[in-house]
């Protein structure tokens, strides 16, 4: 137990110049002290009121010295009431007094902290002077100078261009100025233009997709701004990057500093009864769906970990410890949401997507009728995907499969069109100088057939190009339909010589090959297949002038026209 020693209350105050007089000679102490040189030269208390210069002070500033005075003249009372009352002698360590900052609650020492705090005089709070000079800072625009105590009660001027010191004070001051003059300056490249108000009538939505109105509404069209220059969104009040739509400055800030979600960034109250990464999720199905599927592993740099659970953890994506992609982020597939939005994955070649956005565009494939690949390619860097999640593999692997597929099936065409001499494979300046393969994926359309889920050949890709930008073109799925599964192909039409994988049938309107099976019935080329109406059918031009070369059936009705290539060869030899 700690032992105290007592000491003896003296009766008699000594100068360090010899002067000495009984302590309740309270009169004759204060004349001394104020007049006595060798007192002020070893006092710590007349050191610190010197240094305070009043003779040069204004009237705000002696105001405020005052106040102080009283607020330390109140304490000294306090204390010498406190032990006058007291019956046991006074101990030579006796706790200091303490005072409480009124914002952030903290504990000081009255004494040896007294640097450390401001003692306001209109209300005679006390606030440190760390929260001082930050509600002054943030609240000197917003509130266009009138800075408030938590009480209500307006600062002094002078209390806050003593807290913020002059420099800081004056720039504040010139922006409220500018502001007042609807002349506002961009925070990034200080370039100044005069504000105009937005649109009331105009529809707008936050980042959540939720239509802003009201107050927010009318907060938005007077206050948020774009830099016609740097192109910085941001807030004409509080100055903030980015404007914080669906929000006034106000709820922004006590939205700033609540505890938000870790998925939707909206405030929340701590879990306690979760896992320790799941506890400031808020209650939002969907957020709780997410977290569901939420890697809850603390990384070594105290961070959590943004990846799916049960797999490999993903590098630390926080700002301070993220090298390229972090939370902030937007996934590179949807656009719409940060990546600390929902759980993620990483691709081989190291990007980071959001898992179920990267499964979305796997499982949708391709637009439009063509096969095309670039669901399998990563949206950053265009490397072929490779997931090492198990989910992942069968998607992987199919459409890896379809790809060395449609792969043999055009170079196989390739080599039947005798397309392999080619100027674009021979010229060494073109891309796609000795590289068949890539020049036949290039050229040739493939389409996947609605029964039998294989590829089929769809003519040439400028063709399909062509449907592809008239707006005309509906794509149906049961629309495409390979030779084979096509119920009008007999065993007639079937070529000894290469099967019935050439198989081409006539347009039925017109004297042009069809690419397109609509309605169980009827086969189209593609100019008729985007204008498809009533008493369509155009009259062949005869056999001298027709574009097939070949005798068929009067147009109107289905014919198939056999092997394209047997019947190239024949055209060839003619």
């Amino acid at each position: 137990m700690q032992q105290f020693q007592q000491i003896q209350e003296p009766d008699t105050f000594v100068c360090a110049c010899g002067f000495s007089c009984h302590y309740k000679s309270e009169k004759e102490m204060e004349i001394h002290i104020d007049n006595c040189p060798v007192y002020s030269a070893y006092s710590d208390f007349m050191k610190y009121i010197e240094r305070k210069d009043i003779q040069n002070a204004n009237v705000d500033q002696l105001r405020v010295l005052k106040a102080e005075a009283k607020v330390y003249i109140s304490r000294i009372e306090m204390m010498l009431m406190i032990y006058s009352q007291s019956q046991q002698p006074i101990l030579q360590k006796v706790p200091s007094q303490t005072v409480q900052c009124e914002k952030c609650k903290k504990q000081f020492e009255a004494n040896s902290d007294f640097d450390k705090v401001w003692y306001l005089e209109n209300c005679s709070h006390i606030i440190c002077k760390d929260c001082m000079f930050k509600i002054c800072k943030e609240d000197f625009l917003p509130k266009k100078s009138n800075v408030t105590c938590v009480c209500g009660e307006r600062f002094k001027d002078q209390e806050i261009k003593q807290i913020l010191g002059n420099e800081i004070f004056e720039q504040l001051t010139e922006k409220l100025n500018l502001s007042l003059q609807n002349i506002i300056e961009c925070c990034n490249c200080k370039e100044r233009f005069c504000f105009q108000k937005g649109n009331i009538e105009e529809k707008i939505q936050d980042q959540n997709g939720k239509l802003v109105q009201g107050e927010q509404l009318k907060h938005y069209i007077e206050n948020r701004f774009k830099c016609s220059k740097c192109h910085t969104e941001q807030c004409k009040n509080c100055m903030s990057v980015p404007y914080h739509t669906n929000m006034t400055c106000e709820e922004f800030k006590i939205n700033k500093a609540a505890v938000k979600c870790r998925l939707c960034d909206q405030p929340t109250e701590i879990q306690k009864n979760q896992p320790e990464a799941l506890q400031i999720i808020c209650q939002q199905q969907e957020c709780q769906n997410r977290a569901k599927k939420l890697c809850t592993i603390k990384l070594q740099c105290g961070h959590f970990c943004q990846g799916l659970k049960n797999t490999q953890c993903l590098p630390c994506l926080n700002e301070k410890c993220a090298k390229d992609q972090n939370e902030d982020d937007y996934c590179n597939i949807c656009f719409t949401e940060a990546l600390k939005s929902q759980p993620c994955v990483q691709t081989t070649c190291g990007h980071i997507f959001h898992e179920d956005c990267l499964r979305q565009k796997l499982d949708a494939k391709w637009n439009g009728p063509r096969i095309v690949f670039n669901f399998m390619k990563c949206p950053l860097c265009n490397k072929f995907l490779d997931i090492q999640v198990p989910h992942f593999k069968k998607s992987i692997e199919e459409g890896q499969a379809l790809l060395k597929e449609v792969q043999e099936l055009c170079l196989q065409r390739l080599k039947l069109e005798e397309k392999e001499k080619d100027k674009e494979l021979l010229d060494p300046t073109h891309q796609f100088y000795q590289k068949p393969l890539d020049y036949s994926m290039h050229i040739y359309c493939y389409y996947l057939c609605f029964k039998c889920k294989k590829p089929y050949f769809g003519g040439l890709k400028n063709c399909q190009q062509a449907a592809d930008q008239d707006p005309k073109v509906e794509f149906k799925q049961e629309d495409l339909v390979c030779t084979k599964c096509c119920p009008l192909l007999t065993l007639e039409d079937k070529c000894n010589k290469h099967g019935v994988d050439y198989i081409d049938f006539k347009c039925r309107h017109c004297c042009s090959i069809a690419l397109w099976w609509c309605h169980g019935t009827t086969h189209y080329c593609d100019p008729c297949h985007r204008n498809i109406k009533t008493n369509m059918t155009k009259p062949c031009p005869g056999l001298g002038k027709c574009p097939l070369g070949i005798p068929h059936k009067p147009n109107g009705q289905e014919m198939s026209l056999g092997c394209s290539l047997c019947r190239a060869e024949r055209l060839k030899a003619k």
